[in-house]
């Protein structure tokens, strides 16, 4: 049999993600989607280096986050070719995983807002409606994924947020209060305007009434669009089977109890540190 990949390579593709649709000269285009996926190049066969070139992580001896993401995208790409899975799979799938990664470390999510952030990746992926998602992987890849994330990334999530949550400092510094001036009074009502200020002053009326009817069109689309996704998402909700779900709660109880101890730990031991410190300087 021929290896996967191996088959992709000899019917042309060189490594490049096979896109849906193409144009009249031939070009691929990228499919749509509802949060548009990176297109990544891959190949069966990437080693280490490779992605450290291919991502320009060329620091990680140094650099323990850039050492982290080699492994974090090598493991990803070796469970593909595990899975059997052609160039467009393995692509799709290391793109969803660098993007969960990225919005996950980047805006600092719960890591139940970013297991909702996999499953809508995941569905628009799974579920062929375009132009919002494709059909790339069967359900039963998209159940196998799920599994793969919930027991590596999603059960060592706060360790990769401690590793990628930058530190943060504060300087507080005091500033005088600032003495606020009465506002000038309005102008009287008996005043008038020059055929000039009233054309003008007309005109931003008119626009203002323009913009306020375009924001309006603007909510009732997106108000549209949100009915849709919530559709979409109880029909996806609804087929993801009840284990699933339960290993996810599990999960998630597990972690909040945990970081709910290391908060009191970590409570404790600054409270003792300041009591420590007061008794040095009563001491003196």
């Amino acid at each position: 049999a021929t290896p996967v990949g191996a088959r992709d390579r000899a019917e042309g593709s060189s490594f490049l993600i096979p896109q849906r649709g193409t144009g009249r000269t031939g070009k691929m285009k990228a499919p749509l989607r509802k949060v548009q996926l990176e297109n990544i190049p891959v190949h069966p066969e990437m080693t280490k280096e490779d992605i450290a070139a291919l991502f320009k992580l060329f620091d990680a001896d140094e650099n323990t986050r850039s050492a982290i993401l080699i492994d974090l995208y090598f493991n990803t790409l070796a469970y593909a070719t595990k899975s059997g899975f052609n160039t467009e799979k393995s692509s799709t799938w290391l793109a969803i995983v660098k993007a969960v990664h990225e919005k996950a470390t980047g805006e600092l999510q719960t890591i139940g807002n970013s297991f909702e952030f996999f499953k809508l990746l995941m569905l628009q992926s799974s579920v062929h409606r375009p132009p919002y998602s494709l059909g790339i992987f069967t359900y039963a890849e998209m159940k196998d994924l799920t599994e793969y994330m919930l027991s590596t990334y999603f059960r060592h999530y706060k360790l990769y947020q401690y590793a990628f949550t930058k530190l943060v400092r504060m300087d507080v510094k005091l500033a005088s209060p600032v003495l606020e001036t009465a506002p000038t009074p309005f102008e009287l009502l008996g005043v008038a305007f020059p055929d000039s200020e009233w054309a003008e002053k007309q005109a931003e009326i008119k626009a203002k009434i323009e913009e306020e009817r375009r924001k309006a069109e603007e909510e009732a689309a997106a108000k549209e669009e949100a009915e849709r996704e919530a559709r979409i998402k109880a029909e996806y909700d609804a087929a993801i089977p009840e284990e699933v779900s339960t290993r996810v709660s599990e999960a998630l109880a597990q972690s909040m109890k945990e970081m709910k101890e290391q908060l009191e730990a970590r409570f404790k031991e600054q409270e003792e540190a300041l009591l420590a410190k007061i008794a040095e300087l009563e001491a003196k």
